[in-house]
């Protein structure tokens, strides 16, 4: 419990910060969306895309390269250490995906469709993580010379990779609609 409190907080901290870039992102495609201004709401979503992502990765590197250096912030236990380290290393091997999941995700709530921007919460926490942590330590036990606890560290990236994969398809759908109404305005 200690390992994985450490471990999320230091998760976190990078999910605050792409929280912010979202806030920003949001008033401004929202606004742009309302006026038809597709191609304003195209480059503020890629810009945000491309902030989220570099924060990302830096997180993902931060978190797969140096563990040891953030987990000694929190505790000098040699045992819990070594727990959070590797419950670090874990949680952030997928980490690379999880701000562009964010931003499209909070991308459908600027735009008003709340539906789609809900599912999409839900797919990472909920839909997808709850069935890993009931399921993967189970199959760890009993099919792998591991312990279940290595089961719930791996529904933590599972569940990202899983809810960027849902969330790329929907955004995908929605850019191209974008294009084709672009196109559409566009003078001959």
């Amino acid at each position: 419990i200690g390992a994985y409190g450490i471990a999320n907080r230091v998760v976190f901290f990078f999910v605050m910060i792409v929280m912010g870039l979202n806030q920003g992102m949001q008033p401004i495609a929202g606004y742009n969306y309302g006026a038809r201004q597709y191609d304003r709401v195209l480059r503020v979503l890629r810009l945000t895309l491309y902030g989220a992502t570099l924060l990302s990765i830096f997180a993902f590197l931060v978190g797969e390269f140096a563990p040891r250096v953030v987990v000694r912030l929190f505790t000098n236990d040699e045992e819990l250490i070594a727990l959070a380290v590797t419950g670090m290393r874990l949680s952030f091997i997928m980490f690379p995906v999880v701000g562009f999941q964010m931003v499209a995700t909070n991308f459908f709530q600027s735009l008003g469709m709340a539906s789609k921007a809900i599912f999409l919460s839900l797919t990472r926490q909920l839909l997808f993580l709850l069935p890993g942590l009931l399921l993967l330590p189970r199959l760890f036990i009993h099919h792998t010379t591991w312990d279940g606890s290595w089961g719930v560290w791996c529904a933590i990236p599972l569940s990202d990779l899983l809810s960027a994969i849902v969330t790329a398809l929907l955004l995908a759908r929605q850019l191209r609609r974008f294009r084709a109404q672009t196109s559409l305005r566009q003078p001959a």
